[in-house]
């Protein structure tokens, strides 16, 4: 079936800008050593190279090999990409890309080594692509046809035979046996074919896209003329639909009514086709996509064509996750492979993996689902919930046919899950095991653990604190609700086994406790309610490559206790934080993971012993916490194996006794413990189950039975002590990484992410102390009892100038980075899409911005500024972080389009950079400071009535230039013009107001920047400023700092991409002049495309293009000279003139703040103000002078401050001028004019002294 979709516009009836399933990540800087150019295909060497280059520099998520070979002997490649690329995962979909299985299409080949890219460099970085490769067992095959690929010639877009074939002259797409035959063809005719069947019913994929060219569609089974596909649809049809639906919705030309291309391709496409063939056989639901009308297109348009396919590529893969997933397991808890999945009503059928595991793509609805394999009874499961976006866990245990199956337990029937949906079932009386009683190896400890994570998704949270030394992953499982996610109220506990590789009893008892919580919880009250309030943290394998040399040694029990390297790793722990010997792999893993988390208990379970050992050096405090709490309870749960005085410890000459009055052995040790107490938050404890260190086998079931009970309570022990929060007074928000003191003891904790705090402490009398930087530390007394938890909450308070410092230099250290080479381009391209782009009626457009302060109320502002003449509103859209209060500092951007009415792009423009600043604010940290620490106020047209006039598709029109008055609206800004049009008028009332640092507007019918003047035969005082203002615009834009504009027959080359405005198009009443003379805020105008009204489909390349200089020029605002003039005692001095350059005023307002944008160079700023005393000092790199004089009409104090503007060096400058604030204090003072004067009292303000320094402040 082929799939054509009409045009999709997004915001029609409502704003798409709600329901987003994914963020964006703030970012890393990344090697750039063989960036992407997108500037030439890559030929089979070069693609191998390329490939072999990505799978050693990203290892850890990725892994290339072959799965065969062409006619001709090229390697069919397949870049595997996902976590853990070496090893099959339980539980993870499998999906697949394959392109270029016609030779001569070769865009898919290229788009596919491009997305490969991009999910390896993105990951870590960008949320969505890092949750796809966590979830996700990606495989791209780039090129199935590299022999006809190396014949194809770029540029044919109709493609050959010869390059469409493989080598032996046959299409590879249509060379697949159908549904009711067998491969007729040879291996030798056809090896590229062989080896994709045999690789497709080996991974069973559970989603795949065929990538092509030569049309713009999607099409899916059936394609071909057998009986079976009369009907053309396949039972799954509306699932296919909707994926085809997926892929075509995120693509921009896909979606369109007509893509363009000349011919439709064939429907009659033979007998066999690869996406039916992965239908039939393969479990795999298949959609073909073409992705281009020119199968070869040039290199110029390949960046083009991934811009228009990325999204739709990266949604489609998302795709694997819709429907019904689970697991099929027998009662003993193996997964059962080629286990028929059905479901009722539908005649295709999906078998189970090698794991049990299996993916069923459905649509929302309700099912009934049976799972059933030879040698079982089926197990059907009705009314199954399936919702949109989510795939419904849904597990089966399948029983063979004996006469016990009439006794069963209800509990082990099938458990359908999803959010909302669950059921627990009836309570366990007993513990509930699946593991067998024995010890594991590493293959089989990672396959259970996965095996537990996949089928416990919602309680589990599987990951990797390092790898030993022979590369072994050190396995974490944390189990709580909502894992790995810190969360208020949840303490964090840790347990960890197999500290020596040959003490087998910990890691076998860990292993038993992951279990043990998943299968309970839901029916154990006690392990529900652990499970809901805590974060439960086991590393079951300190030391796996220990374990497998013991495991093989049994014998021999000295084997195995240190790493491959021989190394005690309970010795290897550094005395003192940051000092010490040579530090093992695993330690330093270790070491990481927990300075990673706030966990308030520890415990490592030991063999070897028998007891329960606490570190040695303890202060008073903790030790009494020890002896009388953990301990204590420990000890009255293992009472079966502790006899008196530890007297069948093998190793009681390693250790000092306590005598407790139930005369238990309670042992001091060191290393880790004593590592853990002095350099983390933690308390940890040994604790030892058994004096044998190779338990028999036989025992480990009894050992369990013992001690799982203690264990549990160990964990509930972190609920019993003192806990609270730490708080900013001022905002109420939690402060992260506060201390919190005990006094008597050298045991600090700090506060999590969220502000809160655990601190162990036996019962008593207690004085805690709260701290935090920049802030006042505050004490408390608590009484701790044995009954209860004491809850302890402290309100830090600091000085409002410190607050503003730290977050002014975290901010000046964002703008930084963000300066760096290459790094707001990343921003910018990781952002989350808005995907709003289309021409907007101005009802539209007004519905529009409506949507968006309703989506966005925290951070928007709808207003309007007046109406045009005939009586449409002229909006402006403020974004802002504090816009109920508006702060001094804060930076006011313009950005200005519509003056005139036909050059319609910029207005979508805007309204795309509003939409997408918007939807990542919260989401991306970058966003969302910017936005925090900015006033950026948008007009997406100032001349409606014109922009209603204007058609779509002229390039060079006149109707819509002017407004309805036929007044062309950029020659009518006149200062104290009485006749201005409503239009003009209004916006110049807004640039009356000031406070605007700069301007943007967006126009059309060039390309390239214009700045002040626009009226002939006059330069601006601060024209260097001005053009290197309009020069970031240009040299962020990929086309406009190349200078050549290509607008008309005749070659125009503009250095650099700007330009004078009286250069380009000299005359008088431009906004610009009237921004830059009334309201002291310099304006460039933008000119973005040639065509003043481009036709829809060209939109997205534009904003693409200019998406970069917009947020460049958003983020320079932030780059300005800026200040506060204040006298000696601080108060503000209000309306002082800061005079730039000799030549440029600006302002201060009534809190003597100020700012300007200036070029990076050498500035003189003189600063005026009434009645103030003058003092020279050198602070740094800047030179205050205060120069003395008066007149007989007034008294001046001028400063001259010589400022070096470099970027990334304000921090430096502003702290030379801070300490002289800090200085003003024991300044000289000095008489500023004669007391003769008879005008001196005339001028002095009533707040001002006779003897008032004044100081720059620079910020």
């Amino acid at each position: 079936l082929y799939l054509q979709w009409p045009a999709v516009h997004p915001g029609e009836g409502r704003l798409p800008l709600l329901g987003v399933p994914h963020q964006i990540l703030g970012l890393r800087s990344t090697n750039k050593d063989h960036e992407e150019t997108y500037k030439g295909y890559y030929n089979y060497a070069d693609m191998t190279d390329r490939l072999q280059r990505f799978s050693q520099k990203y290892a850890h998520i990725c892994s290339l090999s072959s799965i065969g070979q062409s006619v001709e002997g090229r390697e069919l490649w397949v870049m595997r990409i996902t976590t853990n690329p070496s090893t099959d995962v339980p539980g993870k979909p499998r999906f697949k890309y394959v392109g270029n299985i016609h030779g001569d299409e070769a865009l898919s080949r290229q788009l596919l080594v491009y997305l490969i890219e991009y999910l390896l460099t993105q990951y870590g970085r960008d949320v969505r692509v890092t949750e796809l490769v966590n979830r996700t067992d990606i495989y791209i095959m780039a090129s199935m046809n590299p022999d006809g690929f190396e014949r194809a010639v770029e540029g044919g877009c109709s493609g050959s035979s010869e390059g469409r074939e493989n080598a032996k002259h046959y299409d590879l797409d249509k060379s697949f046996p159908d549904r009711d035959e067998s491969f007729s063809k040879t291996s030798e005719d056809l090896p590229e074919v062989t080896a994709v069947m045999k690789w497709i019913l080996e991974k069973k994929f559970d989603l795949s896209g065929s990538l092509h060219g030569g049309s713009v569609m999607a099409t899916y089974p059936f394609d071909d003329g057998s009986s079976y596909a009369t009907s053309g649809l396949t039972a799954d049809d509306a699932v296919f639909r909707h994926l085809a639906q997926t892929y075509t919705e995120n693509h921009p030309i896909m979606r369109m009514d007509n893509p363009g291309c000349p011919d439709v391709p064939d429907k009659n496409l033979g007998d066999g086709g690869m996406q039916d063939y992965n239908y039939f056989k393969g479990n795999c639901f298949e959609v073909t996509f073409g992705l281009s009308c020119c199968k070869y297109p040039p290199a110029s348009q390949l960046f083009t064509e991934w811009t228009n396919n990325k999204e739709a590529l990266l949604a489609y893969i998302h795709q694997a996750h819709i429907g019904v997933r689970g697991f099929v397991m027998t009662r003993s808890g193996f997964g059962l492979p080629d286990v028929t999945i059905s479901v009722s009503g539908t005649d295709h059928n999906i078998t189970t993996w090698m794991f049990g595991d299996y993916y069923r793509l459905l649509l929302p609805g309700r099912y009934d689902i049976t799972a059933s394999s030879p040698g079982y009874l089926s197990n059907t499961v009705k009314n199954v919930p399936v919702i949109e976006g989510k795939a419904t866990l849904l597990n089966f245990t399948l029983e063979e046919p004996v006469e016990e199956m009439l006794m069963l337990d209800p509990s082990e029937q099938a458990v359908v899950t999803n959010e909302g949906l669950n059921t627990p079932g009836p309570t366990s009386r007993s513990p509930i095991h699946t593991l067998d009683f024995r010890y594991h190896s590493y293959d089989e400890m990672e396959m259970l653990l996965q095996l537990l994570s996949a089928v416990h998704p919602s309680i589990t949270y599987l990951n990797s604190a390092g790898r030993s030394v022979q590369g072994r992953n050190l396995y974490v499982m944390e189990i709580s609700t909502n894992p790995g996610v810190d969360q208020q109220g949840k303490p964090e506990v840790m347990f960890l086994g197999n500290l020596h590789g040959n003490e087998f009893i910990g890691r076998e008892i860990l292993l038993n406790l992951v279990e043990y919580l998943c299968r309970n919880y839901g029916k154990d009250p006690l392990v529900t309610r652990l499970v809901n309030s805590t974060r439960i943290h086991i590393m079951p394998s300190v030391n796996p490559d220990g374990y497998e040399l013991a495991l093989k040694g049994m014998n021999l029990s000295i084997i195995g206790h240190g790493n491959s390297h021989r190394v005690d790793l309970n010795a290897n722990f550094p005395k003192q934080s940051g000092t010490g010997n040579t530090v093992e792999a695993e330690t330093q893993a270790v070491i990481n993971w927990i300075k990673d988390h706030f966990f308030v208990l520890s415990a490592s379970i030991r063999g070897g012993t028998e007891s329960v050992v606490y570190p040695s050096s303890l202060d008073s405090v903790d030790e009494d916490m020890f002896k009388s709490d953990i301990v204590l309870v420990i000890v009255l749960f293992l009472f079966y194996f502790i006899i008196f005085f530890c007297l069948n410890c093998l190793f009681m000459s390693t250790y000092s006794c306590f005598t407790l009055k139930f005369g238990f052995c309670i042992m001091v040790g060191i290393d880790m413990l004593t590592w853990a107490y002095h350099s983390t938050d933690t308390l940890a404890v040994n604790i030892g189950l058994s004096c044998e260190l190779l338990l028999p086998e036989e025992l480990l079931s009894e050992y369990w039975e013992k001690n799982y009970g203690a264990l549990l309570h160990f964990i509930q022990q972190v609920h019993l002590f003192v806990r609270g929060m730490v708080t900013d007074g001022h905002s109420g928000k939690g402060i992260a990484n506060a201390t919190v003191v005990v006094e008597g003891s050298s045991h600090y904790v700090h506060t999590s992410s969220m502000g809160q705090y655990w601190r162990p402490l036996a019962p008593g009398s207690y004085h805690i102390t709260a701290s935090a930087p920049g802030y006042t530390p505050i004490s408390a007394s608590v009484r701790v009892l044995e009954t209860r938890v004491e809850q302890v909450d402290f309100k830090l308070t600091r000085g409002t100038l410190s607050v503003e410092e730290g977050e002014q230099k975290d901010f000046e250290k964002l703008v930084e980075w963000l300066l760096a080479p290459g790094e707001l381009d990343q921003l910018v391209r990781s952002l989350l899409p808005a995907q709003t782009l289309r021409y907007r009626t101005y009802r539209e457009r007004s519905e529009f911005l409506r949507g968006l302060t309703l989506n966005f109320p925290r951070i928007t502002r709808l207003y309007s500024l007046g109406q045009s003449t005939e009586f449409r509103t002229i909006w402006a859209l403020e974004i802002g972080g504090n816009l109920e209060i508006p702060q001094a500092a804060e930076p006011k951007i313009r950005f200005v389009a519509g003056v005139h009415g036909n050059a319609a792009v910029g207005p979508e423009l805007l309204l795309e950079f509003a939409s997408v600043l918007c939807l990542n604010y919260g989401r991306n940290p970058a966003i969302t400071k910017l936005i925090d620490r900015s006033r950026i106020l948008i007009l997406p047209c100032v001349n409606p009535d014109g922009r209603e006039q204007a058609q779509e598709g002229f390039c060079s029109p006149s109707k819509g230039y002017t407004n309805a008055h036929g007044t062309d609206l950029d020659t009518d800004f006149f200062y104290g013009n009485a006749s201005a049009q409503p239009e003009t008028h209004a916006v110049m009332n807004l640039i009356y107001g000031g406070g605007f640092s700069l301007s943007v507007v967006l126009e059309g019918g060039s390309l390239l920047a214009t700045y002040p003047y626009d009226r002939p035969n006059q330069h601006a005082q601060n024209e260097e400023t001005l053009r290197y203002l309009a020069s970031l615009y240009a040299s962020s834009h990929p086309l406009m700092h190349l200078g050549n504009l290509g607008c008309t027959e005749k070659s125009e080359q503009i250095p650099g991409g700007i330009l004078r405005g009286a250069d380009f198009s000299a005359h008088t009443g431009s906004m610009k002049d009237f921004s830059l003379d009334v309201g002291v805020c310099p304006e460039i105008t933008v000119y973005t495309d040639c065509c003043m009204f481009p036709s829809v489909r060209q939109l997205f390349s534009l904003w693409i293009e200019n998406r970069l200089p917009l947020f460049r020029m958003l983020l320079e605002v932030h780059r300005r000279l800026s200040g506060v003039v204040r006298d000696s005692k601080g108060r503000p001095v209000s309306d002082a003139v800061v005079v730039v350059n000799g030549s440029m005023n600006v302002h201060a307002d009534s809190q003597g703040h100020f700012t300007t944008l200036v070029a990076p160079g050498t500035h003189q700023l003189l600063v005026q103000a009434h009645g103030y005393q003058q003092e020279l000092q050198q602070a740094g790199s800047s030179l205050l002078t205060v120069l003395n004089g008066s007149s007989l009409m007034s008294v001046l104090i001028c400063a001259l401050l010589i400022w070096h503007l470099r970027s990334a060096k304000f921090s430096r400058i502003r702290d030379g001028v801070r300490w002289l604030r800090r200085k003003r204090d024991v300044l000289q003072m000095e008489a500023m004019a004669s007391e003769k004067s008879p005008l001196r009292q005339e001028f002095l303000d009533e707040s001002e002294s006779e003897d008032d320094p004044f100081l720059v402040e620079g910020r």
